[in-house]
């Protein structure tokens, strides 16, 4: 499973085609630490973000590759300080939908996750990308404090998923966190994704 393309793939259950490429629907800025545990094995990194922006900080085979992705747009950019390089990649089309407000979420109660008051909602679809069902815990603020679920492609590979966010600090993010740094040299995702054992697709080929 991809790191990239798992992050929410729990939550990828509603109409295909949405144009946003978006992991987290927050209707505030906040920073956090992020655990991510896929099929049992955990990755940990940290997370900012701001309405319709997000950066995601992972390390990926000895690299520290910065994910940025922006609500009003299908292509995210990964940033390799190391290479002083920037790739544009097309986020994975059925994780654009992640943020669609067509999600069917039926709230089953409430609950207080490090911190900060939750609802508990419960998701259980059947979509062309396949099934997914399971629970998150969203804040007023909709914040994804926590999920946890499985998700079956059409073809019956299942994948677990959980998510849960630690040290949230609201408030705004430094407008520079959702740009690349000037000056990095350009490249195509086919010559970075070998190098982070990712399946990345350019955004010359949408």
């Amino acid at each position: 499973m991809r790191l990239i393309a798992a992050v929410l793939l729990l939550l990828a259950a509603a109409a295909p085609g949405a144009a946003a490429a978006s992991l987290v629907d927050s209707r505030v800025g906040f920073s956090a630490e992020r655990t991510l545990v896929i099929d049992g094995r955990t990755y940990r990194g940290k997370l900012w973000t701001m309405p319709g922006k997000e950066r995601h900080e992972q390390v990926i085979k000895g690299f520290d590759p910065v994910f940025i992705l922006h609500a009003d747009s299908p292509v995210g950019e990964i940033v390799l300080a190391q290479l002083h390089t920037v790739v544009e990649f097309v986020f994975p089309a059925e994780l654009r939908v992640l943020s669609d407000k067509r999600l069917t979420r039926r709230p089953v109660g409430h609950e207080t996750i490090d911190g900060i008051a939750t609802t508990r909602y419960r998701v259980d679809e059947t979509v062309p990308e396949g099934h997914a069902e399971g629970e998150i815990w969203l804040s007023r603020d909709g914040i994804p404090m926590r999920l946890e679920g499985r998700f079956t492609k059409p073809n019956g590979k299942q994948s677990t998923i959980r998510w849960e966010l630690h040290h949230v600090r609201i408030g705004p993010q430094p407008a520079a966190l959702f740009e690349p740094p000037a000056g990095f040299s350009h490249l195509p995702a086919e010559a970075l994704a070998p190098l982070l054992g990712l399946k990345l697709k350019s955004a010359g080929k949408m």
